[in-house]
Order: C-alpha cells, then structure tokens, then sequence
C-alpha cells in the first residue's frame, strides 16, 4: 500500500494511546506517518507517584512522557501548543481551530482521528470542546474533499460501570492485536498517569474502534481498514 498521512487531534498526553494506540503503532508499522496535535500538556491532571512540585513541571513531565510514547507508537512529529488544560469548553475556539488548521494543512492527511461529540467514554469536556474544534478545523481546512475524519468509538456498554457514555455508532473496527503489546508499553511511558491503569484496561481491546464522521464515504457500512475506498 502507498504510505499515507494520518493526523490525530486529541486534547491531553495519553489519549493517543487510550484511545487509537493500537491503530497508531499498526499504521506506523505499515510505513504511514502519523502526526500528532495534542492541545494541552496535561498540567491539570494528576501525577501519581511521581514527585511534582507544580503545575509547569508536571506539564514538562507530561510533554516528555508524549515524546516517549510517541516515538513506542511509531508517531512521527508531535505538536503541543499548550492550551489550558480543563478548561478548553470555556476558551474562544478560533485560535484553536486556526492552529488544527495550520496543522492538518502542514501535512495533509489522508485520515484525521478525533474525538466525537460524545467526549469519549468519560465524557470529559476538554474532549468535547476537541470535537468541535477538530470538526470545524477539517471542513475550514479544505481536506473532507480528499480524506475522512473518524471519530474514536468503543463497543457499548464497557466493562466499568462509571464509564456510562454512548458513542456514535462505530463504522470501523480495526484489529490491534499483534500491537497490544507496543500499546501497553506506551502507556507505560505515561508514568503520571498509572492511576489510571484500570481505565486503561477498557481500552485494551483486540479490535479498536472508530466512527465514520465527514469526508470521502466509506464504501461499506463497516470497514477493517482506514484508507479502504481512498483513492490512491
């Protein structure tokens, strides 16, 4: 296959690999380049056993732990522009969106990988505000003619009962299972975030899953590949 672009947009360091780590490291392995965006440094979450002193170290902490894991998933750049950090709903979206759009021009993927309105299984407003920002950016940037944009899904309901959040339908469901293993290990870079570890379990799936959301249609109503119906 001719190596192609993918970008993800995501809202904090570890949700590339929550989220798509197995797609990330099973493209990557296939010789296409994968971009990353992550609009905060995570300076608002916690630190688990790790000694932070302050906000602006954990968000240092958080940006090499992002390198780390992105160089395991096979992530070729990485940008963190450093918006605040829950608290993304309640910021003026336009220098947001204007950055994706910078962003998604520099590299003209084939496929964008976001979160959906739904905010993934949490919830969480940050990825939220990252739906709607992402969504806007795509159109703007004049890529939905040429590519698609997926939205991170999930089988429904998840094994946690806290974690009550419907998605959109999934429309692809990719097999990660020769990568569960490059995904654990990226997760384990994340080391302020091993308090997490149970929730990382849900996400530890065989098949990973996305929602088809704009762009170049799908040609059948569940795919197993991103670029399936792309034109080369």
């Amino acid at each position: 296959m001719t190596p192609r672009n993918i970008a993800c947009v995501l809202a904090h360091p570890d949700d590339e690999t929550f989220c798509v780590g197995g797609i990330i490291a099973k493209n990557a392995s296939a010789g296409h380049r994968i971009d990353l965006f992550c609009a905060t440094n995570g300076d608002a979450g916690k630190s688990a056993a790790v000694p932070v002193s302050s906000r602006e170290e954990l968000a240092e902490i958080r940006k090499r732990e992002l390198a780390a894991a992105a160089r395991i998933l096979g992530i070729q750049s990485v940008e963190t522009p450093g918006y605040p950090d829950g608290t993304l709903h309640t910021i003026d979206p336009a220098p947001l969106i204007d950055d994706i759009i910078a962003f998604l021009r520099r590299h003209t993927p084939a496929i964008v990988l976001a979160f959906g309105p739904d905010g993934g299984p949490p919830g969480h407003r940050d990825h939220r505000a990252m739906s709607r920002a992402t969504t806007a950016a795509f159109f703007l940037s004049g890529l939905h003619r040429t590519s698609r944009l997926f939205y991170h899904s999930w089988q429904f309901p998840l094994p946690d009962p806290r974690l009550t959040v419907e998605p959109i339908p999934p429309t692809a469901g990719i097999d990660v299972r020769a990568w569960k293993a490059t995904k654990r290990a990226a997760f384990e870079a994340h080391a302020t975030q091993q308090l997490s570890a149970a929730a990382f379990e849900t996400s530890f799936v065989d098949v990973e899953r996305l929602a088809f959301a704009a762009g170049v249609p799908q040609p059948r109503a569940m795919i197993d590949e991103l670029f399936e119906g792309l034109s080369s």
